[in-house]
């Protein structure tokens, strides 16, 4: 039996946050990881996204500059733009296990299995720890219909050597709809099924109607109020027919349809920690299991705040903090924003402006014409940018959704003031904006 002061299970944005605060605090940690240090986010998930989108932001905003000084739009190389790619993230699983290693922290390739609530196997030997934290993630989630053996996830997405011509996405949440804009993009036709009557219902309807109608101008064909019944295979192509009987050709279809906890080979029936109707682990809010000692952190635990990379960073140094330095605090979250990377983006924070629309002790302020009020929005063509603001009975600003070009930045900038519950009078008494970029002065005085 090897003994540990702490156990990690999951080498990704929880464990490295934790172990980072733990550099010098004398307990003996191991950081387990069954597939690639780092976890979803560098490997598969929001980094590499956010490269390709740089292209992609680029070559979409060209299009809409021809004919006003731009003659000629960009166009996305695809097989150049992947090997960039995969030659920028080839070493990361590596530095990120150094990582661990210059901490002070241990390291472990190899799947963890528990036998009770503070043993577990991995590769055949037993480890013990008081305290163990689960921060697993998630993974993508699989269908099953006939012919769900045809499809790929969006793991597989963001490897992918060659552009298909056509391509199938089912479900229209975030990383489908990040995916289908890439894609389309860089010269595929895509297709979206979606079960529900609209993309993403966290976000707000207003917004994602927006983008939905800008992504339909470029080409992309949406599928609402039906799913997928079954895939054929067809000389060369797929036929994916959906719940209502449309049939679309594809050379590659995604199953998009969602992520769920990452729990199947932990064994949780040997141990006390309970699970939610979606499988997620459930915890305290000192984010402590049933087992008492066991934790669990970030995309695995069922909670009502954004699954991101910054709620697993803010997880695992308020761990850090009750484990390491015996503080006994209940979590109390910040204020945390939730974006989609589309073009147009998609970007909210605080209280939901549809929420807020049906509530009497909030004021929703509409800018539905932002190219027509804002020079930068005039200057890139953006001209179904909108934004709207949610301000409380005391004039504080509280929530606020956009979907624009430039949404995830301007919602950044909108996070403070709702932190710090800002009011108009005091950010038009106290701060003064650079002119003539986006102007959240103008926007918070009406």
């Amino acid at each position: 039996m090897k003994e540990y002061d702490v156990i990690i299970i999951g080498g990704g944005p929880a464990a490295i946050n934790f172990s980072k605060a733990a550099k010098n605090s004398g307990k003996k940690i191991l950081v387990v990881e069954g597939d690639k240090f780092g976890g979803t986010c560098p490997n598969y998930g929001c980094e590499p996204k956010i490269f390709f989108e740089g292209a992609v932001r680029n070559v979409l905003g060209s299009q809409l500059m021809k004919g006003r000084g731009i003659g000629q739009v960009s166009r996305i190389d695809w097989a150049q733009l992947m090997q960039t790619k995969k030659q920028a993230w080839e070493n990361v699983p590596n530095n990120e296990e150094k990582s661990f290693i210059k901490a002070g922290v241990g390291t472990l390739p190899g799947y963890a299995s528990f036998i009770d609530n503070h043993t577990l196997l991995i590769n055949g030997e037993k480890y013990h720890a008081p305290i163990i934290v689960i921060a697993i993630g998630q993974k993508p989630r699989k269908l099953n219909f006939p012919g769900s053996e045809y499809t790929h996830n969006s793991n597989d997405v963001l490897d992918l050597g060659n552009l298909p011509n056509e391509v199938v996405f089912i479900g229209a949440g975030i990383i489908s709809m990040e995916l289908a804009t890439m894609l389309a993009a860089a010269g595929s036709h895509v297709s979206i099924v979606e079960f529900l009557s609209r993309p993403m219902m966290a976000f707000s309807e207003k917004h994602v109607l927006n983008t939905v109608t800008e992504m339909k101008k470029r080409g992309i064909d949406f599928y609402f109020k039906q799913g997928v019944e079954k895939i054929e295979e067809l000389d060369n192509q797929y036929e994916v027919t959906t719940s209502t009987g449309n049939k679309i050709k594809a050379d590659y279809v995604v199953d998009a349809s969602g992520r769920i906890a990452n729990i199947d080979q932990l064994h949780l029936e040997n141990t006390d920690v309970k699970l939610s109707k979606k499988h997620s682990i459930i915890v305290d809010d000192h984010l402590e299991t049933n087992a008492k000692g066991v934790y669990a952190a970030g995309d695995v635990i069922e909670k009502k705040e954004p699954a991101l990379v910054p709620t697993a960073h803010f997880e695992a140094m308020y761990l850090a903090d009750q484990i390491l330095n015996n503080k006994h605090d209940a979590i109390h979250y910040p204020i945390i924003g939730a974006s989609v990377f589309t073009f147009p983006q998609i970007a909210q924070v605080g209280v939901n402006v549809d929420e807020a629309r049906k509530d009497d002790q909030y004021r929703v302020v509409d800018l539905d014409r932002l190219f027509n009020s804002d020079m930068e929005y005039a200057g890139k063509n953006d001209q179904s940018a909108k934004l709207s603001l949610v301000f409380n009975e005391n004039d504080q600003l509280v929530g606020a959704a956009e979907s624009s070009q430039n949404a995830i930045d301007d919602i950044n900038g909108y996070i403070p003031l709702i932190g710090l519950h800002i009011t108009r009078k005091q950010l038009n008494d106290n701060y003064q904006l650079i002119f003539p970029a986006v102007n959240f002065k103008t926007e918070m005085t009406i």
